[in-house]
Order: C-alpha cells, then structure tokens, then sequence
C-alpha cells in the first residue's frame, strides 16, 4: 500500500461486522428490503446521493434508511477524505449528520474530539425526526450530542471508554469557556 494511500486509511475500532450497531438493529437493517435496495449501488458517491435524495431521518421507516445508509457506508469502509467529504457537504445536513454518526460508531473514541471540535458552533439545521412534533437541531448539537451522549434517537451508542468520555467532557468544557471569554 503507497504512504498515500495509507495516510487516508480511516482508523477504526469495535466489531468488524456489526460497527458496533446494537444487535437489534443490525439485524433489522439486514433483512430491511430498503437496506437490500442499496445492494446495486456499489460506490461512494451513490450512496452520498441516496442520502441526499431520501432525507433520512425524517422517513419514519423502522429501521430508518439513515441506518441503512450508514451500515451500507461501513460496508464500503470509508476513507479519511470521503468522511471529510461527508461531513463539509454543502448539499444536504443529511449527509453531514450520517458522516458524524459514522464516526461516531467507528472512529477509535480517542479521536472523536479531532473530528467533532471544528463542528460545535455550526448553525446548519437539521430535522432528526418527523412528526407532529419534528425535532430539529444544528449540526453543532448534533455533534455535542454524539459526544457526550449514550443514546442517538433512542438507540444505544457505542461505549466510549470512562478514562475518554472524562477528557471529552473536559474538553467540551475547555472550549465553551474559551468560547465565553473570546465573545464577552
């Protein structure tokens, strides 16, 4: 493999098969006949318009074509610039969204603050469920919640580890008193 090609390897952690979904949900995103749809579309850039084209979290599917689209993602195994391009998409929050639960199932938990800092302030909104009641949040929420949550729409995220969930509280911290003092 060139030095290249390494250097954009997207380091992940957990279980291989699964992405660290709940059991449940894996399984349901398996037999899901929409999740089987996205079998012909075979790269990056399909899926990125399926995405963009299907709105994800406001479909009240069970499981939700975000799901899909996400586990259909890892099976593509994602490099460093396609998550960059998920996540600085311009087209569609959707997209971004899937991007930042994507790390949030498979980046090693040590680098989630790498990823997530320069996304905190971002005003992009977002309807993360459909309703009489929709939720919409920014995608800066969006990214203190994955961060510092245990549950994304009601479903169990993977554990971050004590020792790194402290140093990302603490660092969550850090930044909005800097954030204070440079706009008081």
């Amino acid at each position: 493999m060139s030095n290249k090609k390494a250097n954009n390897v997207l380091e992940t952690w957990g279980n291989e098969t699964t992405m660290n979904l709940n059991a449940i949900i894996y399984q349901n995103i398996l037999s899901s006949p929409y999740f089987r749809s996205l079998y012909n579309k075979k790269t990056f850039h399909e899926i990125v318009d399926e995405i963009y084209n299907e709105a994800p979290f406001v479909k009240g599917t069970q499981p939700s074509t975000a799901y899909c689209c996400l586990f259909k993602m890892w099976t593509l195994r994602l490099t460093i610039k396609q998550i960059e391009n998920m996540i600085d998409h311009v087209d569609s929050p959707y997209i971004r969204a899937i991007g930042f639960l994507y790390l949030r199932y498979v980046c090693a938990p040590a680098q989630l603050w790498d990823w997530f800092q320069y996304y905190l302030e971002d005003e992009e909104e977002i309807t993360i469920s459909s309703g009489v009641n929709p939720t919409k949040i920014t995608i800066g929420k969006l990214c203190r919640m994955l961060i510092t949550e245990q549950k994304f729409q009601n479903t169990m995220l993977p554990r971050i580890p004590v020792p790194i969930a402290r140093d990302l509280e603490k660092k969550l911290k850090d930044y909005d008193m800097e954030k204070r003092k440079t706009s008081g």
